[in-house]
């Protein structure tokens, strides 16, 4: 090996690079085998390129106006990397807080404050009308029966209206009497009809009446959206009021859009919003075909824990707890 270095110096100089070495045997023979290199000098190497001349004719100025110019494009993209990483993490953590897919692609797209988008989605839908003849419908547990006694009551106190509560529930075992009692607590009057002679008592009703709110049992297999349809046809004169719980899953809840969104439904009533630890249990309501909610049921007090609902005030519940998505 000292023998093979020894004449790659002497055939290459002092300068010689060492790149490889080791020893090979072939057909039975030993050799030692030593790959070296030298760089070549300038006088070797090829002329320059008229780009690379040119840039070696730049005046010194020139050169750090690009180097400043290089570190601004280098910050502004980490910058954006950075954005991007927690702007994901923010859509991510509205997945796991139960938001609707297709709220979090809305509010990506719009690429503004969360505030801001929600106060302008919230804009869009409108002020619900508010009808005569109100049909109060819900799933069972959404605390259908209290709400129509709370409205009742609010409408007569804020309102001066004088209003009737009708109850169509058969099936609810006790469902008869505890709307009697609460009747009989808030003075609101109150009366137990069947569909076959709604008509008669609505001639009556609607004389002495500005409002009549009308109970009926929960959806399910014995009221269904057969028989709620069968009423919109018999009385088009009836409007259709929803009472939803608003701590329930939003996917249960708009497969229940998906099922009664063609029948007259002219508001919402969103119960049990003080049971919400965070606004994002709400976010379902931004869907476009959705109407804004009319009132909201925030504890058992009557009226105190009723309201009618606004843009201002509602934005105050969507946007509890999320002060983590805020900053």
């Amino acid at each position: 090996m000292m023998e093979a270095l020894k004449k790659v110096k002497a055939e290459l100089g002092e300068e010689a690079v060492i790149l490889d070495s080791g020893k090979v045997t072939e057909n039975g023979n030993s050799y030692y085998e030593v790959v070296a290199a030298i760089e070549e000098r300038e006088d070797q190497l090829e002329p320059p390129s008229p780009s690379v001349q040119n840039f070696q004719e730049l005046e010194t100025a020139d050169l750090e106006s690009l180097k400043r110019d290089l570190l601004e494009i280098k910050k502004d993209i980490k910058l954006l990397l950075e954005k991007n990483k927690v702007k994901g993490e923010k859509y991510s953590y509205l997945f796991k807080e139960g938001v609707p897919e297709e709220i979090v692609q809305l509010l990506e797209e719009a690429d503004k404050p969360i505030k801001d988008f929600l106060f302008e989605k919230l804009s869009q839908k409108g002020v619900c009308p508010f009808s005569k003849v109100q049909l109060f419908i819900g799933e069972p547990g959404v605390g259908k029966t209290t709400t129509i006694f709370k409205m009742a009551f609010w409408l007569r106190l804020k309102k001066n209206s004088k209003v009737m509560v009708l109850n169509s529930d058969n099936y609810k075992i006790g469902g008869k009497e505890q709307a009697l009692r609460l009747s009989q607590l808030l003075e609101i009057p109150f009366s137990q009809i069947d569909w076959e002679d709604f008509e008669e008592k609505y001639k009556v009703f609607s004389k002495n009446f500005d409002y009549i709110l009308i109970d009926t049992p929960s959806l399910g297999k014995k009221f269904s959206l057969y028989e709620l349809t069968e009423i919109e046809q018999r009385f088009p004169f009836v409007r259709f009021h929803l009472v939803l719980r608003a701590s329930e899953n939003a996917k249960n809840l708009l497969n229940l859009w998906e099922e009664i969104k063609k029948l007259p439904i002219e508001n919402i009533t969103l119960t049990f919003l003080d049971k919400l630890y965070s606004g994002f249990s709400l976010f379902w309501i931004l869907h476009p075909e959705f109407p804004f909610p009319s009132f909201a049921s925030t504890g058992e007090r009557i009226p105190e824990d009723f309201e009618r609902l606004e843009y201002e005030n509602f934005l105050r519940y969507l946007l509890k707890g999320t002060e983590k998505f805020l900053t």
